[in-house]
C-alpha cells in the first residue's frame, strides 16, 4: 500500500506542477486579455510578482532578490521533501498536504529560474460602494501552498 500511495502522491505532484505551468503559459500568451469570471468578485488577469507572498522583498535589487528568493525557496522545498519522505509511510493527510506544498514550491521555483519572477493571474476582490478591495493576485502554485499550510495547521491542532 505504501508504494501505491507514494506513486499516487508523485502523480498528484506532477499533475499540480503541470496545471500550474500550463495555466501560467496560457496567461503569458500575447493574445491573452484579462476577463471577468464573476462580476464584482473574481477576474483572471496577468500579474508578475517579483517578490514572495504579497510581493514582500520585491524592491530588493534584482541580483539579490532573485538569488535570495531562489535559495530560500529551494531550501524550504528540500526541507519539505525530507519531511514528506518521512511521512509518506504513515496513514493520514500530512504526506498529501506536503505534496501540495512541494508542487507549489516547484511551480514557483520554476518561474523564478526561468523568468526571474512568478506569474500570477487569479484576482479575487470585493466591490462595495464604488470601491474595489483586491486580494493580491495568485496562481495555482500559491493556492496549493496556502490551502495545504492552513490544513496542516488545522490538523496539528486536532492531533493535540
Amino acid at each position: 500500500m505504501t508504494k501505491r500511495r507514494t506513486l499516487l502522491q508523485i502523480t498528484l505532484f506532477a499533475l499540480l506542477v503541470a496545471a500550474d505551468q500550463i495555466s501560467k503559459w496560457w496567461i503569458q500568451q500575447p493574445d491573452f486579455h484579462a476577463f471577468v469570471v464573476i462580476e464584482g468578485y473574481f477576474n483572471i488577469v496577468r500579474a508578475y510578482n517579483y517578490g514572495v507572498a504579497f510581493s514582500m522583498f520585491a524592491n530588493l535589487p534584482d541580483a539579490w532578490r532573485v538569488y535570495l528568493l531562489l535559495g530560500v525557496t529551494i531550501g524550504i522545498a528540500i526541507a519539505v521533501l525530507f519531511w514528506w519522505w518521512q511521512e509518506r509511510r504513515r496513514y493520514g493527510i500530512t504526506s498529501w498536504l506536503l505534496v501540495l506544498i512541494l508542487a507549489g514550491a516547484v511551480g514557483n521555483i520554476w518561474d523564478r529560474m526561468q523568468l526571474g519572477y512568478v506569474v500570477d493571474f487569479v484576482d479575487w476582490y470585493v466591490r462595495t460602494n464604488g470601491n474595489e478591495y483586491h486580494w493580491p493576485a495568485f496562481n495555482v502554485a500559491d493556492a496549493c501552498i496556502s490551502v495545504s499550510v492552513v490544513l496542516l495547521l488545522i490538523t496539528s491542532f486536532r492531533h493535540r
